[in-house]
């Protein structure tokens, strides 16, 4: 019972007390300050950053960077706060230092981390993409890029769903970027018809039915429009056993309009098929075309 209390007596005495409060007094005052400079820091990037998207300029440079400093902020934070428990000290200086930083990570097994921070600083400097650029990575990964941080990139897929893939992966796949260029895009049209079908006729419809749309842009060069090359191309592409094909490529003034005008023009070229006694064929195995 006496050694219970010796050692009691020894934890909670007014020099050991009045230590604890001084160290938790300071861990609570670097917090405080590392939530203020990091929404000081936000807000600052946030000005700067609408200020580009008022010029219209490219902000890609501006997150990453944002992002970069807040990161590093919090490293600072937290490793001040770590200097201030006892024990923690030479740990902490260790940490400081870039040499003992990267020790420390690869010592934890976060080489990956590493291998996303240096593919996003790639991916800024060689900007296969930007941010507001509309990527596909094929399937279902496919929307608007809203943010490239240290560890990974998000996209703003076209359901509103929030795709978030790792630097690492961005950095060895590849990227069809509808907006390197240009914004404009193609929409291909493709429909089917039967063999006894006029071609001339659905030709005609298909042309007519695109002209018409309020989304289609005419994205002609200066040459073809000397030429008068027509807004809208629409040909027959192939036939194969059970139909006969027709494509028109219609130009809209983003994917998302392209996507929209495709939509529109597949419903307004049916009902006009059907209207004009148009045959558009089903599929039958085994049955040859009559030609």
């Amino acid at each position: 019972m006496e050694e219970y209390k010796t050692f009691l007596e020894t934890f909670l005495s007014p020099d050991k007390i009045e230590k604890l409060i001084i160290i938790g007094f300071n861990i609570i005052l670097i917090y405080i300050l590392l939530i203020a400079i990091v929404y000081l820091e936000h807000r600052l990037f946030k000005k700067f950053i609408e200020h580009r998207e008022r010029q219209s300029a490219d902000k890609t440079n501006l997150i990453f960077l944002k992002n970069v400093v807040i990161y590093t902020t919090y490293c600072i934070g937290f490793l001040s706060i770590f200097n201030q428990i006892p024990g923690m000290q030479q740990l902490s200086k260790t940490l400081l230092t870039g040499a003992g930083i990267l020790a420390a990570t690869v010592g934890f097994g976060s080489q990956q981390a590493i291998s996303n921070i240096v593919s996003g600083i790639f991916m800024v400097i060689f900007k296969p993409f930007r941010v507001g650029d509309h990527i596909n990575l094929g399937g279902e990964n496919k929307g608007t890029v809203i943010d490239i941080s240290l560890r990974h990139t998000t996209i703003k897929g076209s359901s509103n769903r929030i795709i978030v893939i790792p630097n690492t992966v961005l950095n060895n796949q590849s990227i069809t970027n509808s907006f390197v260029v240009s914004p404009a895009t193609c929409a291909l049209v493709d429909v089917r018809i039967g063999f006894r079908a006029d071609v001339n006729q659905a030709l005609s419809i298909m042309h007519e039915e695109a002209m018409k749309h309020a989304l289609l842009i005419d994205n002609r060069t200066e040459t073809e429009k000397t030429n008068g090359d027509p807004v809208v191309v629409v040909r027959m592409v192939e036939w194969t056993d059970s139909s006969v094909n027709l494509r028109a490529w219609a130009w809209a003034a983003n994917s998302d309009n392209a996507f929209i005008l495709k939509c529109d023009m597949l419903k307004s070229i049916k009902e006009r098929f059907d209207a004009e006694s148009i045959d558009i064929p089903f599929q039958c195995k085994n049955v040859k075309p009559v030609l």
